[in-house]
C-alpha cells in the first residue's frame, strides 16, 4: 500500500464559514476504553516524540483515526447528522497499525496498517455517504485509515527499518469539534456511539 504521493490526504477548500457553524469530523479514539488500549496508546505517544525529522508533531490528546472530514457544518446540519447517524448499527473491531508512510504532497508522517477491517470502511463509507447527503464535500477516494503524527515535513524523514505494530480495539466512534487553542487547535467530542458488541452465545445448559 503506497500513498506516497499525498493523493489520498484530502483537504477540503476553505470557504468562508457561516454564522454559527463549527469544524467538525468523525473519529475514532485511541484511548481506553478498552483498557487494552493504554499499552499500545503510550507506545504510540513515545514513537511519534522520538522520530527523527522536523515539523509539528500532534499532541497526545489529538491522536485519532479519523473517519471523515465534515468542514465547517451549522447546528441544523450537525443535527440532521447526529439523527442520521443515530441509525447505524456497525460491529466493535480491532485493527493493527504496522506501516509507517510519509506523504511528500501533504507533507505529513502517518500511521496506517496494511489490512483495513471490514467494519471499519463499512463505517467510514456509511459516514461519508450521510456527509453527502447534507450536501458536505466528501474525497471520492479510496478511504485510507490513518493516525497523522507529524504535520509540515519539508523533508522526508527517516523511516526506521523496523515497523511499528499497534493493536488497537475500538468500541465506539464519536463526532468531534476542531477549536482553536493558542497556535494549534484541541478536539472536543460533542457526541458519541457505540459500536455493536458481539453477543457471547450462551451454552445450553440442559
Amino acid at each position: 500500500m503506497s500513498h506516497d504521493s499525498g493523493s489520498h490526504y484530502f483537504r477540503q477548500p476553505d470557504f468562508p464559514p457561516q454564522p454559527g457553524s463549527q469544524r467538525m469530523f468523525f473519529a475514532l479514539p485511541l484511548t481506553a476504553p478498552p483498557a487494552a488500549n493504554l499499552a499500545p496508546y503510550q507506545g504510540l505517544c513515545q514513537l511519534k516524540d522520538a522520530l527523527p525529522g522536523k515539523g509539528r508533531t500532534i499532541p497526545d490528546a489529538n491522536l485519532h483515526l479519523t473517519l471523515a472530514f465534515l468542514g465547517q457544518i451549522t447546528d441544523e446540519q450537525t443535527r440532521q447528522l447526529v439523527a442520521a447517524v443515530n441509525q447505524l448499527t456497525i460491529p466493535a473491531f480491532s485493527m493493527h497499525f504496522n506501516l509507517l508512510r510519509y506523504w511528500k504532497r501533504s507533507r505529513v508522517l502517518w500511521l496506517g496498517g496494511d489490512i483495513c477491517p471490514e467494519p471499519l470502511g463499512r463505517l467510514a463509507e456509511q459516514l461519508n455517504q450521510l456527509a453527502l447527503d447534507l450536501g458536505l464535500i466528501q474525497d471520492a477516494r479510496r478511504y485510507t485509515p490513518h493516525i497523522t503524527l507529524r504535520k509540515n515535513l519539508r523533508q522526508r524523514p527517516v523511516i526506521p527499518d523496523e515497523q511499528p505494530d499497534f493493536l488497537f480495539h475500538f468500541q465506539r466512534f464519536g463526532l468531534y469539534i476542531s477549536e482553536p487553542d493558542g497556535p494549534g487547535v484541541r478536539y472536543r467530542l460533542a457526541n458519541q456511539w457505540p459500536l455493536i458488541q458481539p453477543e457471547i452465545a450462551v451454552q445450553d445448559s440442559e
